[in-house]
């Protein structure tokens, strides 16, 4: 049977809000240096999410195959490919960069301005197939895993490596302290990561008392309902009157920010980790910044290193526990729905 006649199942979305559509269509046709990926599991981001609830940029390829938080194993490989055989199983990194321009040569690909990205500028992991062109496989966005790594475990590594990335950032040291915004998988990632690094004292605060009980059951040092009026001497009761030395927004929230600012140590570092809405804006007084010498980061995707690094030190972090939910294909949008009532943790396809 000729290659463009195979077909496959895939969650195609059309930029408005909430239009996606089951459709079938061709299995994409594998050329010299590509590899053909069978999806395994694909996790639903909250980036997913929020385009798909609120329509999403220009940057994006329509219709759009979104999921970048995959396992797949490989299915065919493209003449020329060398190192990897059908059925071995692999995660990928969802970006990669030009290789040639300032942000590459510095080793900060996440920062080009030609990024490609899966699920965005290339097809991503919402079908039964993926194809990973050519430069992306000599990039090396394929990341062998094995058997201590289960399919759904793999959809983790991905939103692992982002946190890896952001706290590289803040230079966490052994003894330090860590508040995290958001108690979701991110921010529970985020307080896994700090833990590892050795911070003596993380915490979540969220407005959202089932997430801050999961919070607390990995492993939360403590835990703050930030909704609640007087939820700062909270935060001094544990971190002590100066606050903490990291303050993590994982959320996407500009109220989150805008809190996070006020219990930051002096000399502290805040990361602005949750992407929030195109347009959304936040009021500062510079001044809490100016005189406490408050250092704000910002923080987006991770880069293929970052994404090895993540691959090495998954298996160590039981990351099963994340996975709540699970839907086939065909039942994205109920997925979609359970991210927008913040029920559980991450939500995953099951292909």
């Amino acid at each position: 049977m000729a290659k463009n006649t195979r077909k496959m199942k895939a969650a195609l979305f059309y930029g408005e809000k909430e239009d996606m559509r089951i459709e079938e269509i061709p299995i994409p046709e594998v050329k010299e240096g590509d590899v053909l990926l069978r999806v395994r599991t694909c996790g639903i981001c909250g980036s997913d999410a929020r385009g798909y609830f609120n329509g999403i940029e220009e940057r994006y390829r329509l219709p759009v195959i979104l999921g970048h938080e995959l396992t797949g194993e490989i299915y065919e490989t493209g003449p020329g490919v060398t190192g990897y055989k059908k059925g071995e199983r692999v995660v990928v990194a969802p970006i990669y960069g030009c290789g040639q321009c300032e942000f590459c040569i510095k080793g900060e690909e996440n920062l080009c301005e030609n990024v490609a990205v899966f699920g965005v500028t290339h097809q991503g992991g919402f079908a039964e197939y993926m194809l990973i062109p050519k430069k992306g496989v000599e990039r090396g966005v394929l990341v062998k895993i094995g058997e201590d790594i289960s399919d759904e475990e793999g959809t983790m590594i991905e939103p692992l490596s982002c946190c890896l990335h952001g706290q590289q950032q803040l230079k966490i040291k052994p003894g330090d302290s860590v508040l995290i915004f958001g108690a979701g998988p991110i921010g529970i990632c985020h307080m896994l990561v700090a833990k590892k690094i050795g911070a003596i004292k993380v915490g979540i605060a969220d407005v959202v008392e089932g997430r801050l009980d999961e919070a607390k059951s990995f492993g939360a040092d403590t835990v703050i309902n930030s909704g609640k009026e007087g939820w700062e001497k909270n935060v001094h009761a544990h971190f002590g009157t100066n606050g903490a030395d990291h303050v993590i927004i994982a959320a996407p929230s500009v109220g989150a920010i805008e809190s996070g600012l006020k219990v930051v140590k002096k000399g502290g570092n805040l990361l602005v980790f949750g992407g929030l809405p195109h347009g959304s804006q936040w009021t500062l007084d510079p001044n809490i910044i100016h005189y406490n010498e408050i250092t704000v980061f910002g923080s987006i995707d991770s880069t293929i290193d970052d994404f090895r690094r993540a691959a090495l030190i998954a298996p160590s972090l039981g990351l099963k526990r994340f996975i709540t939910h699970r839907f086939k294909l065909e039942e994205i949008k109920e997925g979609m729905e359970v991210i927008r009532r913040k029920e559980g943790l991450k939500v995953v396809l099951e292909m």
